[in-house]
């Protein structure tokens, strides 16, 4: 690793099947978290792990920003691009007084899922409740042939 380049902390994160699809689609580009790491490293990035019924990382993410606000600000700035409906955001955000938009880009959807008994018996890792770091190894998977996707959606002009 280059001396000057920081530290990058790959994350996991838990999502709902509806959520997930929308994020594949390029409806969604932000999620929404009660907690997050306050330091993330720009270009991390975030596998999503779709929860129940499907139970297993349907594709990944990079991590354009991430933003502690008010939760008002949240909604303000984010409620669109978070594909979230006023009350369910309400419900979410209950209690608190901040928290974290997540500005996703370069959605990308495996070829194939990767499974909770696959996740736990390669990695020995569980799927978060909200996140959790995750170790380069389990990064690199998403470049093995037998998972790799294509790009879904991106942020960028194509042809």
């Amino acid at each position: 690793m280059d001396v000057d380049e920081p530290f990058k902390r790959d994350v996991l994160v838990s999502v709902r099947p509806e959520y997930a699809s929308k994020i594949f689609d390029g409806e969604k580009t932000v999620e929404l978290r009660r907690k997050f790491p306050e330091t993330p490293v720009i270009g991390s990035v975030v596998l999503i792990y779709s929860s129940s019924p499907v139970s297993a990382i349907v594709g990944s993410a990079q991590i354009k920003a991430v933003r502690k606000l008010r939760v008002v600000q949240i909604w303000a700035q984010h409620g669109k691009e978070a594909c979230i409906s006023k009350k369910d955001f309400d419900a979410y955000f209950r209690g608190l007084t901040h928290g974290f938009a997540i500005l996703l880009i370069n959605a990308q959807l495996l070829k194939e899922q990767i499974g909770i008994a696959e996740l736990q018996q390669q990695f020995g890792i569980a799927p978060p409740q909200s996140y959790r770091y995750v170790q380069q190894g389990c990064s690199l998977l998403l470049s093995n042939e037998r998972v790799q996707g294509s790009y879904r959606y991106q942020h960028r002009h194509r042809p």
